[in-house]
């Protein structure tokens, strides 16, 4: 799953292209880790539209990015998730760790 990194201001939107599972979630903590480092940006809303699964890695990952970005003073929000991902969101108990959006343009306007 190649993923995609799109910029809007200062906010990074990490587009998944796939499940978020295995070599792909590197991809993903190397584009955190060189947006914050190369471009000073905190701001990450992960687009969950074209992703149907997530492993116990990929939920580790997505922890992760919530403790760099609390870190620095930055959000993490997700968008567009399906049922799949909802659920294992809510089986984890790491639903209430995220602000989750039905909709990426609506992720976005929340950003401050």
């Amino acid at each position: 799953m190649p993923i995609k990194c799109d910029e809007y201001g200062q906010v990074c939107v990490i587009t998944l292209n796939g499940d978020f599972v295995g070599e792909d979630i590197a991809a993903v903590r190397k584009s955190v880790e060189d947006q914050i480092d190369q471009k000073q940006i905190v701001d990450f809303v992960l687009d969950f539209e074209k992703c149907g699964f997530v492993d116990s890695e990929g939920l580790e990952t997505l922890v992760w990015i919530r403790k760099r970005t609390d870190d620095l003073f930055g959000q993490i929000k997700l968008a567009n998730f399906d049922e799949n991902v909802k659920t294992i969101l809510e089986i984890t108990r790491l639903g209430p760790r995220f602000e989750c959006h039905e909709e990426l343009a609506g992720a976005l306007k929340t950003m401050r």
